[in-house]
């Protein structure tokens, strides 16, 4: 990923859990976005983010991993982030 390319929605969730020390969490049993299996790559990270009360994804139940991040998405989740941590 270079400097100018845009970040999507799953990579900043693994950028945020790994700032916070990556945490022990264990992914649910059920997903906890309708749209993001278990099997993805950083399924454990978006759970936990939504766990965390970070992220409270779309109001339809999806995260929608692979959109590129948005500037007031990340205002929301470092606000969030950081009366947690």
């Amino acid at each position: 990923m270079g400097p100018l390319q845009p970040i999507a929605r799953d990579a900043m969730a693994a950028f945020l859990y790994r700032s916070a020390g990556q945490p022990a969490y264990s992914l649910p049993a059920v997903s906890c976005f309708t749209d993001v299996s278990r099997s993805q790559v950083y399924a454990k990270k978006m759970c936990w983010m939504k766990v965390e009360g970070i992220s409270k994804g779309w109001p339809d139940g999806t995260y929608r991993p692979l959109q590129p991040f948005m500037g007031d998405a990340m205002a929301a989740f470092l606000q969030r982030y950081d009366a947690t941590f």
